[in-house]
């Protein structure tokens, strides 16, 4: 089997993932009219994510990645099918959990597993062409689960979600491919063992993290820009509410929508950016985070559509790029030890989710949404321009110490 139909397949999943997102948030929203339920939602599906990073690292680099793959694609099928029967929001909360658990771990084994499926000389190209038929999945998801919502209620949409993660399971079960390089040392004997065992594991990927300074910039960076993210992830469906009341699942819908488009658009452009190697990689990340935020402030502060919608495309421009390229960075790292530098970048990324769902209703309570969104995101375009003051230190001095040794 070509093993570029995944991708396809997997994209297919991830269509099916953005709409079950817009029709529990709006489930929820419309049950209690509460920004709290709902932020609860958000935090619980990132909280799954907290406690299962570090350990979806220590599982993918000691087993079958493959394997690990399917086993969540059938889990997450059948969490999702759970809501059918019972559609409170008690239920929401838990399966939210779940599904944040294992697409945890889901997500730590797949991008791990890319150099290996795709080959490690087409890192670049592969995360492109992942992350636009990601954006082309995020299109048809939200403005498809708006509409199929809308008109054939929210039990549709999460059918079709299920049936996205049972097919990716089944085309994972047909493939194979060389993952004999993954690193798979078996767990010891004895809890205790164990336990010191993944202690161990963490320890030396902590180091691997400490000794790259760019590579330590660049995963803080991810931290503060997923606390930052909870503010237009909380705000997109109130703004959507406040454009029009009774279509609210619609621009909700068209808003990540569009964003998606921008961030097609993207993924067309960056394969062609022959220049991005070596240390360009991290500063095009850095810049791309900073006009990334600014996109998101100055559209949730409108409600005027057609200033919404156009910097909703610029937004998912300069997010695609800043995603594509962390992940990248992430995946130039060794194959044995990769599992669990996504693991970490796992963990950083869903603490800082957990804690802007904490922060970001606390702060609507006394700001309104522009503020709230201003606060959260000018935060992440500071820490953004420290960032690039320190990386631009760090290769100064590098390049004084080499023209050193150059003269000795």
């Amino acid at each position: 089997m070509n093993r570029k139909i995944y991708l396809y397949v997997k994209a297919f999943s991830d269509l099916g993932s953005f709409m079950d997102m817009i029709a529990l948030n709006i489930v929820i929203y419309t049950a209690t009219g509460s920004s709290g339920w709902l932020a609860a939602s958000l935090a619980l599906r990132t909280f799954g994510g907290v406690l299962s990073s570090l350990l979806s690292g220590v599982l993918a680099d000691r087993f079958d990645r493959r394997k690990i793959m399917i086993f969540t694609d059938w889990f997450r099928a059948l969490m999702i099918l759970s809501i059918i029967p019972f559609p409170d929001p008690a239920m929401i909360m838990v399966v939210s959990f779940l599904i944040g658990l294992t697409g945890s771990i889901f997500g730590v084994s797949f991008s791990s597993e890319v150099p290996q499926i795709f080959g490690e000389d087409k890192v670049i190209e592969t995360n492109a062409l992942i992350a636009r038929l990601t954006s082309i999945s995020m299109v048809a998801g939200f403005i498809g689960s708006g509409i199929i919502t809308n008109y054939f209620g929210y039990k549709t949409t999460l059918m079709i979600d299920a049936g996205t993660y049972l097919l990716s399971a089944i085309v994972l079960m047909r493939m194979r491919w060389d993952s004999a390089s993954n690193f798979k040392k078996p767990f010891t004997s004895g809890v205790k063992d164990k336990l010191i065992s993944v202690g161990l594991d963490i320890k030396e990927v902590f180091s691997y993290i400490t000794l790259a300074p760019l590579l330590l910039m660049v995963n803080i960076l991810s931290l503060v820009g997923a606390f930052a993210g909870s503010s237009h992830n909380l705000g997109i469906p109130i703004l959507a509410e406040q454009m029009d009341s009774e279509r609210q699942s619609f621009y909700y819908g068209m808003i990540w929508g569009i964003w998606g488009i921008g961030s097609v658009l993207a993924t067309l452009i960056l394969p062609k950016l022959k220049w991005l190697l070596g240390n360009r990689v991290y500063y095009a990340c850095f810049a791309s985070a900073i006009m990334m935020s600014t996109g998101f402030i100055i559209f949730l502060s409108n409600i005027n559509p057609w200033i919404v919608f156009s910097f909703a495309f610029f937004t998912g421009i300069f997010d695609a790029f800043f995603t594509t390229l962390y992940s990248t960075i992430l995946q130039k790292t060794e194959n044995h030890i990769r599992g669990r530098i996504f693991g970490v970048a796992m963990l950083l990324k869903s603490l800082g989710f957990a804690l802007g769902f904490v922060v970001a209703p606390i702060l609507l309570k006394h700001l309104d949404l522009p503020r709230m969104v201003w606060t959260l995101h000018g935060l992440f375009i500071t820490t953004s321009l420290i960032i690039i003051f320190l990386a631009n230190g760090y290769r100064l001095k590098n390049q004084n110490v080499n023209h050193i040794k150059e003269q000795a």
